[in-house]
Parts: C-alpha cells; sequence; structure tokens
C-alpha cells in the first residue's frame, strides 16, 4: 500500500488501476502455477499409484517364486532322501550276498581241509600199512 499515494479526495485512481492490473496478473500467473502444481501431484500420485502397484505384484511374484522355491527344494531333499535310502538297501543287500558268499566260503575251505586231512591221513595210513614201509622199519628195528 505504500506504492500508492494518498492525493486529493482519496487515491491516483491510474496508480490503483495499474497496481490491479499487476495484482490480477500476478493471481493469473500464480493460479496457473497452482494448476500446474495440481496436474503434476496428480501426475505423482498416479505415478505412485502405479509403482505401489508394481510393488505389490512384485512382492506377490517374490512370494510365488520362494514359494514354489521351497516346494521344489523339498521335493529334490525328498528324492534325494529315496535315492540315498535305495543305495542304502542296495549297499546292504550287497553285503548280505557278500556275507553269505563268504559263509560259502568258509565252508567250502574247511570241507577242502577235512578232506586234505582225510587224504593225507588215507596217504599216511597207506604208507604205513605198505610192505616196503614194514621192510624199513623192520630194518631200522634190526640194526
Amino acid at each position: 500500500m505504500s506504492e500508492i499515494k494518498k492525493q486529493f479526495r482519496g487515491y491516483d485512481m491510474q496508480i490503483v488501476d495499474n497496481l490491479i492490473v499487476d495484482y490480477e496478473s500476478q493471481i493469473g500467473k500464480l493460479k496457473r502455477e497452482v494448476a500446474a502444481l495440481t496436474d503434476e501431484l496428480e501426475h505423482t500420485k498416479e505415478q505412485n499409484s502405479l509403482l505401489q502397484h508394481r510393488v505389490n505384484i512384485t512382492e506377490k511374484t517374490n512370494e510365488e517364486i520362494a514359494r514354489l522355491a521351497l516346494k521344489e527344494a523339498s521335493a529334490l531333499i525328498d528324492k534325494a532322501k529315496r535315492n540315498a535310502n535305495m543305495i542304502l538297501k542296495e549297499s546292504l543287500d550287497y553285503v548280505r550276498s557278500l556275507s553269505s558268499e563268504m559263509n560259502d566260503f568258509k565252508d567250502q575251505a574247511i570241507k577242502f581241509r577235512s578232506s586234505v586231512q582225510k587224504m593225507s591221513q588215507d596217504i599216511l595210513d597207506t604208507i604205513d600199512n605198505s610192505e616196503v614201509f614194514n621192510l624199513i622199519n623192520d630194518e631200522d628195528e634190526n640194526d
């Protein structure tokens, strides 16, 4: 208001009119700035909404990926356990068959030893009962 100077009978109409035009121009400019900022705010809100939607979709996708990964990992662990159990069973069966073979070899070795002992004894008996052995023994006794 300091720009407007008082005159006789009030203010200078020309200065007041100029000030009103200036103020109206400033108001128009401010209204345009407010409208532009309002548009920018709406655009930013839309972008924020889209980004929030993307974040939600990404979170859901990540949760689904994690769920599927856990499911697949669980399936792989179950498969590995089954394979390990199958390998263990096959190994135990193989060990049992080896044990059975070992017992068979042991039985064969015992029979073979017994057979060799019997054959040796038979040979010794044959030698002991032979006439040549008797003659040798008789000569040793006579000397």
